[in-house]
């Protein structure tokens, strides 16, 4: 009886053990600051604006660059990974634990009233939205950025 019941113990913890899954590693805001992405936050405020207006700049004057846009709202983690070429914007989205979800291969960034997305996309959407944020702090970023460049 004792062997019967040890053996019961031994198959009820091996069974416990197998169905604990392992906890996927998820990108988080921190790490998102650290690495200089542009992200929204919870609140749905958008962090490092100017990071992606820049980019956006970049694009307009055919200069190569890349950016990282994460999102953490809706408790739901994204990262999306602009890269231009000089040509092409190559958009991939991942979520929180860096698993691929989509790509596409873009021909412009637009930014208007309030709403940045990506547009001219090849595959299912020919429009991506990245973004959306007051025209106010949109305009206000930009006044900021023309100021370091001209400093009085």
């Amino acid at each position: 009886m004792k062997i019967l019941s040890a053996c019961m113990m031994i198959g009820i913890l091996f069974m416990a053990g197998c169905s604990i899954q392992e906890k996927v590693d998820q990108y988080t805001m921190k790490e998102s600051a650290e690495n200089g992405d542009t992200l929204v936050n919870e609140e749905g405020k958008v962090e490092n604006l100017e990071k992606l207006l820049r980019f956006i700049n970049q694009v307009e004057e055919k200069e190569k660059s890349d950016l990282v846009v994460s999102n953490f709202s809706n408790d739901q983690i994204s990262m999306n990974e602009l890269t231009y070429d000089g040509q092409s914007i190559f958009y991939v989205l991942k979520s929180g634990s860096g698993e691929e979800k989509s790509k596409s291969t873009c021909g412009a960034i637009e930014e208007k009233s309030g709403f940045i997305s990506l547009q001219a996309c090849e595959g299912e959407e020919s429009a991506i939205g990245l973004v959306q944020v007051s025209e106010y702090e949109i305009n206000k970023v930009k006044a900021s950025m023309k100021n370091e460049k001209h400093p009085e």
